[in-house]
C-alpha cells in the first residue's frame, strides 16, 4: 500500500481508510467505500488530498447534488482551491460488502489459498436467491455484489444537475462494449437513453437492470417500466 501511495505513475483510489493516512498531502480520489454521507465530511476528505470523490452506491443523486453541489463544490485538496470532483457508479453490479474470505471458494468448500480459481468458472459472479427464489445478491470472490446491474443511462439530466462529471462502468463477462457504446452515445452524445436502455435488456444481463439507490428507492426496484 505504502508503495502505491508513494509512486507518481498514476492517481491512487483510497478504498478504506487504512489508506488515508498514506496518501495524506498526494493528490487521490476517495473510493465509494470510504464513508462520507456529508459536506463537512466530504470537505475533511479534501483537506487530506482528495480531488474527485466516488460517491457511496447507495446514495440518490439528489443527495449527491446535496453533499457536493455543482454551483458550490467543495475545494481544497492537494491542489488548493480545485472544486472536488464527483463520480456517480452508474453501471454494473453493485460492490456491496467485502471479506477477508472469499466466498466462492467457501462456496466450493475450499480454502482460499487452494482454490483452483474456481471463479473463473464464473466471471459474472454465483447467482444467490431468496426462499422465494427471486434474484437477491451476487458472490464474486471476496465481494458480495447487488444480484442485478445498476443502469443509470437514463438519468443523464439528473447526473449532470447532481454535478457529477464522472460516470463509473463496471464491466460484465459478455458484450461490455455494446453497453459502452450505449452510455457513450446516451452521455457524451445526442443518443436516445430509452432506445439505449432497450438494447441493454435485450442483452438478457444477469439480474436484469435497476436504478433504484439513485431514486431514493430500494436498490432493486427501477424507476422505468
Amino acid at each position: 500500500m505504502r508503495r502505491l501511495a508513494a509512486q507518481d505513475e498514476f492517481l491512487v483510489e483510497a478504498g478504506d481508510a487504512s489508506a488515508l493516512r498514506a496518501l495524506t498531502g498526494r493528490p487521490f480520489v476517495l473510493g465509494p467505500h470510504v464513508n462520507v454521507y456529508s459536506r463537512p465530511a466530504l470537505a475533511e476528505h479534501a483537506a487530506l488530498g482528495a480531488i474527485r470523490w466516488v460517491a457511496p452506491v447507495e446514495l440518490s443523486l439528489e443527495a449527491v447534488g446535496l453533499i457536493n453541489p455543482p454551483d458550490a463544490p467543495v475545494q481544497g485538496g492537494a491542489r488548493a482551491d480545485t472544486p472536488i470532483a464527483t463520480e456517480v457508479f452508474a453501471f454494473g453490479r453493485l460492490p456491496l460488502a467485502f471479506s477477508a474470505r472469499c466466498f466462492t471458494a467457501r462456496h466450493f468448500h475450499l480454502s482460499k489459498d487452494e482454490c483452483g480459481f474456481r471463479c473463473i468458472e464464473h466471471p459474472d459472479g454465483l447467482l444467490l436467491a431468496t426462499a422465494e427464489g427471486a434474484p437477491f445478491l451476487t458472490l464474486n470472490g471476496i465481494q458480495t455484489q447487488s444480484a442485478a446491474q445498476q443502469c443509470l443511462i437514463g438519468d443523464g439530466a439528473a447526473i449532470r444537475a447532481a454535478g457529477v462529471s464522472r460516470v463509473r462502468l463496471s464491466p460484465v463477462a459478455q458484450q461490455f462494449d455494446v453497453v459502452l457504446a450505449c452510455f457513450e452515445r446516451v452521455l457524451n452524445g445526442d443518443g436516445d437513453a430509452a432506445a439505449a436502455r432497450v438494447e441493454l435488456e435485450a442483452m438478457s444481463l444477469p439480474g436484469g437492470l435497476v436504478d433504484g439507490f439513485a431514486h431514493h428507492r430500494p436498490g432493486l426496484e427501477r424507476s422505468w417500466t
